[in-house]
């Protein structure tokens, strides 16, 4: 059964990211950092790299880093969303959908 109250789906996350992913604690933050920006009821959160630098307490470069890597072992999925003309696409990061899921069938 998959929670409804936008509070628990938020506890799922943090609970199945802090207890089963096996991750290097910088790493751990920016899915945190994710998790608390994620709409429950989208399941997106559409988080540019800014905003993941305030919310994970690191730097621009180490955030770069670790969301490659993130990105490689598909913890999460980046978009790219077009921007004004003549200025680039905004790239913003969400958990990915399989991430979610299997946090989900915790409860």
């Amino acid at each position: 059964m998959t929670p409804s109250n936008p509070s628990q789906i938020r506890l799922l996350l943090w609970d199945y990211i802090t207890r089963e992913i096996r991750l290097p604690a910088a790493s751990k933050s920016i899915l945190l950092a994710l998790a608390n920006l994620t709409d429950p009821r989208s399941r997106t959160a559409h988080a540019p790299i800014s905003l993941l630098v305030v919310y994970a307490g690191l730097s621009q470069s180490d955030v770069s880093r670790l969301l490659g890597n993130l990105d490689a072992n598909q913890w999460i999925e980046t978009n790219r969303i077009p921007a004004d003309p003549g200025r680039p696409p905004i790239t913003v990061y969400n958990l990915s959908s399989q991430l979610i899921q299997l946090a989900l069938r915790q409860s």
